[in-house]
């Protein structure tokens, strides 16, 4: 049975093309950093990571791409009260934490097969304004002799005032991924939550005359269902399905030129526009005419008292109808847990008690923390225009894989 997980091509079949490997935090990393004194934390701050577009990479919460990053699937939330969409995890860069740089929110990685057939990610979100403020400036109080000040000191969690978000991922094939968020209200009273699933392309045709620049454009389905139809000159045309009737936004994924840098903005919808549609409640940051780079399907949820809500979506090749992609949904979902519960009891048969489950949610991390990594270092001297101010005797290299890291922060 756990042959059936091995990782690579079976069967002409490559279980691997997509995966978690989406970084949860891309701002503020040194190859993001076209500084002129090489401060990669000052340069490029968490506060422009709605607004400003990367260079090397992406980023999301519990989010999915190919393993060229050239499509991204991640989640994106707001509960009403907090000033930006949570879209990427927040932390404190190396100078703000009284013992370094230091990732300040609760998510989990639950559970992975080995060829990403299933993934399940937990990130706890509270109802409350998050406090980023208040951990950057208690941190900055306390020297390095002094206990750290995490978020769960801030008192956010109080009277279990926030969601349990789950995201689960299931493949019917390995590139046909169904998406399920499941939604629980942990605290006594009735709470609101926007919930965004958002598919983009990482913006690899800015300053560039070779990369063609791929569309996301809305479509019609019909029978409880909405698309976005995917069309990218390499990878292909997918689809991104989703149930009921949610408001599709649309903007590119360019940066916000004119807020970061008082320059001109290369679209007239950029990268913050569903931020600002969502938490602004500007009706023109979106486009009307439904296209774009960057898109998000809008649900609007109420959430009672340890009440359960969800969302499904299915993506895929673009060869199959809307309107079907539900039919066999759950089967496929049981099916694939099904498979992962049997390989991990062949791999963890011999351990006693919860050992096994410690094993399984540990290697699930490994599995999770895979993450793209691009990085043409004699391009990025190159951009610099002699100014860089580390890797100059590394220009010789090239990195494009999937590697595993410690963390994604």
């Amino acid at each position: 049975m756990a042959k059936k997980y091995t990782l690579g091509k079976s069967a002409g079949k490559d279980w691997s093309k997509w995966g978690p490997y989406l970084s949860e935090r891309q701002w503020g990393t040194v190859r993001e950093d076209y500084s002129d004194n090489g401060d990669a934390w000052n340069y490029f701050p968490h506060s422009q990571s709605t607004s400003r577009t990367y260079r090397w990479g992406e980023d999301g919460l519990g989010g999915i791409s190919d393993d060229s990053q050239r499509l991204c699937f991640a989640l994106a939330l707001w509960n009403g009260r907090d000033p930006v969409l949570k879209e990427r995890l927040f932390g404190l860069t190396g100078p703000q934490g009284n013992h370094g740089e230091d990732v300040k929110e609760h998510y989990y990685y639950l559970d992975a097969a080995p060829n990403h057939g299933y993934l399940k990610y937990l990130y706890k979100y509270p109802q409350a304004a998050f406090p980023y403020e208040d951990l950057v400036e208690t941190n900055a109080g306390r020297s390095k002799h002094d206990p750290e000040y995490e978020l769960i000191d801030t008192g956010i969690f109080e009277e279990d005032r926030y969601f349990d978000v789950f995201v689960e991922y299931a493949k019917a094939e390995p590139e046909d991924i169904l998406i399920r968020i499941g939604i629980v209200n942990r605290g006594p009273a009735e709470a609101s939550l926007r919930v965004l699933p958002t598919l983009w392309f990482r913006n690899t045709w800015a300053g560039s005359n070779q990369t063609a620049k791929p569309q996301l454009s809305r479509a019609e389905s019909g029978n409880g269902t909405s698309e976005v139809l995917v069309s990218h000159a390499e990878l292909g045309d997918y689809q991104l399905i989703a149930e009921g009737a949610p408001n599709w936004l649309f903007v590119d994924n360019e940066s916000n030129n004119r807020l970061l840098f008082g320059g001109e903005n290369h679209s007239a919808y950029v990268k913050d526009g569903i931020n600002d549609y969502v938490v602004l409640g500007k009706q023109d940051a979106v486009n009307p005419e439904g296209f774009g780079t960057k898109a998000a399907a809008d649900y609007a949820l109420t959430v009672q008292p340890g009440e359960t809500k969800i969302v499904r979506l299915r993506l895929r090749k673009a060869d199959g109808e809307a309107k079907t992609a539900f039919e066999n949904f759950d089967a496929i979902f049981e099916q694939r847990i099904k498979q992962a519960d049997e390989f991990y009891q062949e791999l963890t048969g011999e351990l006693p008690g919860r050992q096994g489950l410690v094993l399984r949610q540990a290697l699930a991390g490994m599995i999770w923390t895979k993450q793209y990594y691009e990085f043409d270092v004699g391009r990025w001297l190159e951009e610099h225009h002699g100014k860089a101010t580390r890797n100059g005797d590394w220009g010789h290299m090239r990195n494009h894989d999937i590697i595993s890291m410690p963390d994604k922060w």
